[in-house]
Order: structure tokens, then sequence, then C-alpha cells
């Protein structure tokens, strides 16, 4: 996993609860890499398990809560940094329909060794986009804390529902619908 995953974690968990949990969550976890990250390096998806664990338990917020919570402080950091991917779309559900075809293409030539997860149009309407999300990684909720988060960007409100009724050997099947 790549370390700008984990440079804004730590920095989520800072400014969310302080620099002293941060420096806890390091002191009290085992990680291989000591708890330094460098953005553009690679590093064991595991310390970020490790990470979150001691974080959700530390602050009995749910690890599901703290995903999502994440995937929306993240988003503003890669928009900032990327701003070129979203001059491409004036609507979010555009945006969000080209992640698979557009974005992780940019994506993959920055970072190449990256192993991104899918995002497969299922189905499309002017309100509604069903996406499949398949990753190696239980990341799901930090994911929808992404796709929150650009609704927000492209100023609408909408609603991100998980499909209990798909098929989870297929991935996770996100129905998301704007209301505004």
């Amino acid at each position: 996993m790549k370390g700008f995953i984990f440079t804004n974690f730590l920095d989520f968990v800072e400014k969310s609860h302080g620099l002293e949990m941060v420096d806890d969550m390091i002191s009290n976890t085992n990680l291989a890499s000591g708890g330094v990250y460098s953005a553009f390096n690679s590093y064991d998806y595991n310390e970020l398990v490790v990470l979150l664990t001691y974080f959700s338990k530390q602050t009995e917020i749910k690890d599901v809560v703290i995903l999502e919570q994440f995937g929306r402080f993240v988003f503003p950091y890669l928009i900032g940094k990327h701003s070129y991917i979203t001059k491409n779309y004036s609507k979010p559900l555009d945006f969000l329909a080209g992640i698979e075809n557009h974005i992780h293409i940019e994506v993959k030539k920055i970072y190449n060794d990256a192993d991104l997860p899918t995002f497969k149009v299922k189905n499309r309407t002017d309100n509604k986009l069903t996406l499949i999300y398949k990753s190696s990684r239980g990341l799901t909720y930090f994911a929808i804390g992404l796709i929150k988060e650009s609704l927000n960007h492209f100023d609408v409100e909408g609603s991100v529902l998980i499909d209990d009724s798909y098929d989870k050997n297929e991935g996770v099947k996100l129905d998301i619908q704007l209301l505004t």
C-alpha cells in the first residue's frame, strides 16, 4: 500500500485526536516500518490494519466509521494534488463513473505498482449510479467516504448505500443516488 495512505492516516488521527494519540498509536503497535512513512514508498497493508484497530479501540469508534471519515478526509488531499483529474468532469456521477477508465489510469502513471481496487459501472441513470467495488483489501468504507466527499466537491447531496443482496464474491455493490 502506498505511503501517502499512511501519512494521511496519521495526519487524520492527529487532526481529529491530537499528536499524542499518533505518538501513542505508533509507540504501542509493533510496526515493521516503526511508523515512519514516505508518501511514494510502499508498505504492508497490515500496518494500516494495526493502526486502524489500535485507533478504533482507543477511541471506541467502529473501524467502518473511521474508514469512512478517513476517506472523506483524504479526498481533498487527492484532488489538491491531482486537480487536473476533476477538471474533466462537471457532474459527480460522470466523475465516479470515470474512476476505472480515467482516474485509475492517471494514478497508475504516478504509482505504477499501486494495487488499486476496481470500480465497474453496473447501471447508470441521470440521478443514480451503481458501481461494483472490488478490492483485495477491506476498505469499502474508505471508498464510500471518498465517494461521499466527491459529491460534496461537486456541491450536490446524495446517498451511498451498500446492496447487501449482491454476491460478495463478485464485490460490493454500491448504489449512489443524487438527492439534489
